[in-house]
């Protein structure tokens, strides 16, 4: 099947239509579920410096409570087994 040729503003409405009807058949789960994996993915490509940055704006006041708590989750995380 060959492929029809369009120009670079048909190529970006199609993008968005697309994206719009993909959007429009997803359950609220799986959009959840989508955002959260595009967000780790972003925070992930990005330097330390630049993620904690963005956490600590994020979570303001909260932020060193919140560091409590994952060194409290990861030291959890090696003690106890998995089963």
């Amino acid at each position: 099947m060959n492929n029809p040729k369009l120009n670079r503003d048909e190529l970006l409405e199609l993008k968005g239509l697309l994206a719009e009807r993909m959007v429009d058949n997803m359950t609220t789960q799986e959009l959840s579920e989508y955002v959260q994996d595009d967000l780790f993915k972003y925070f992930d490509k990005q330097d330390e410096h630049d993620f904690l940055e963005d956490a600590r704006n994020y979570w303001d006041d909260g932020f060193d409570e919140i560091i409590s708590e994952v060194k409290e989750i990861v030291v959890l995380a090696n003690v106890l087994p998995l089963n």
